[in-house]
């Protein structure tokens, strides 16, 4: 017999045992009834006539669906609780955490404690080595994180970033819990940037994270103060920021094989046309490892604003500031000041507040 467990939106099979001929019959309800419970999967969604369905009704479905496979968790529970004997309790053990960590990913908050509960149950059992116990702290945080997805990216974060430190001091040498906290601190705002640099820091010894953290640092060290760059365009220019006061900079650090670069340009390149004669300079910073690359790019959006190749020769740019996730997208001020890591969030409201101070 199989029974298939709806997990995370994914299908589980899980082989039960034959009961033997022996077996009593209220277990052999129990599990038929059990089995049934598992192989029925929620009603979906269906196709409104005439609209679309509202965040909250969506909401709600995924609350029933959640709630639905914490029932189906206590049934499998009560189970083998009540026949520890019977050949299916073991499957019916997997069968109740399976349960608990769809019902937790769905959005149960009644169950994230019992899952915890029966995590820690999991890790007692001697033939586990480190990389399963691991295996299953990363999958308690995957599904504790994606609970808290209906309220909203700032819950998703702050559980992300709890259940990924305790991952990182855990298991050090598993590379997981940084790579979250980094990928945390690479969109965070500067001072959480820097603090959360600064624990990885603390406990990291990869290499490449730890030069990648400390880009970061720098990054978020510089705002607020005057950007020290000298730099030479393409076309032979010398560019030195603390001389083009007066003037709003953004600076755009891009290159051609970044999926959302020709957006950038394009879009950077649009604020240039409307704000140029309103006090608007653009420089971009190119990460390409050729010019043939770059000119092409260049071409097809138009752009005629001047360029710097931080080519493979040097990467002046790339050492001090990192360019792990381009394009980044930074404003400097009339003052020649450091003012946003992140103005692609809202480019033209940041540039028309710097443009009136």
């Amino acid at each position: 017999m199989i029974a298939i467990l709806l997990v995370q939106g994914s299908l589980i099979a899980v082989r039960a045992a034959e009961p033997p001929a022996n077996s009593y019959p209220g277990a052999d309800r129990a599990w038929q009834k059990l089995e049934h419970d598992c192989q029925t999967p929620p009603e979906p969604l269906k196709q409104l006539p005439n609209r679309m369905y509202t965040q909250q009704e969506i909401r709600d479905y995924y609350a029933k669906v959640a709630n639905r496979a914490g029932e189906v968790a206590d049934e499998a529970k009560e189970f083998y609780a009540q026949y520890p004997d019977n050949p299916n309790a073991d499957v019916a053990k997997d069968i109740y955490f399976n349960m608990l960590h769809a019902a937790v990913a769905l959005s149960s908050t009644t169950k994230i404690t019992e899952l915890e509960s029966a995590t820690e149950e999991r890790f007692k059992d001697p033939k586990l080595d480190d990389t399963g116990r691991f295996q299953l702290s990363l999958r308690l945080l995957q599904s504790a994180v994606s609970g808290r997805q209906y309220e909203g990216d700032d819950a998703m974060r702050a559980e992300l970033e709890k259940r990924a430190m305790q991952l990182a001091r855990d298991y050090p040498n598993h590379p997981d819990g940084y790579n979250y906290l980094l990928n945390l601190a690479k969109a965070a705002e500067p001072g959480k940037s820097a603090e959360l640099a600064q624990e990885i820091l603390a406990g990291c010894t990869d290499t490449k994270v730890r030069a990648e953290c400390q880009c970061l640092l720098n990054r978020s060290q510089a705002v607020g103060k005057p950007l020290e760059l000298t730099l030479a365009t393409s076309d032979g220019k010398r560019i030195d920021l603390q001389q083009q006061q007066g003037k709003v900079v953004i600076l755009l650090f891009w290159d051609s094989a970044s999926q959302y670069s020709p957006k950038a340009l394009w879009a950077v390149n649009e604020l240039y046309k409307t704000y140029h004669a309103k006090g608007l300079e653009v420089l971009g910073l190119n990460f390409d490892s050729n010019k043939s690359a770059e000119a092409a790019t260049l071409k097809d959006v138009g752009v005629t604003w001047p360029q710097y190749m931080d080519d493979l020769s040097g990467r002046i740019l790339e050492n001090r500031f990192g360019a792990d996730t381009l394009p980044m997208f930074w404003m400097v001020d009339k003052q020649g000041v450091l003012r946003e890591l992140h103005a692609e969030r809202d480019p033209e409201g940041i540039l028309k507040k710097l443009l009136t101070e």
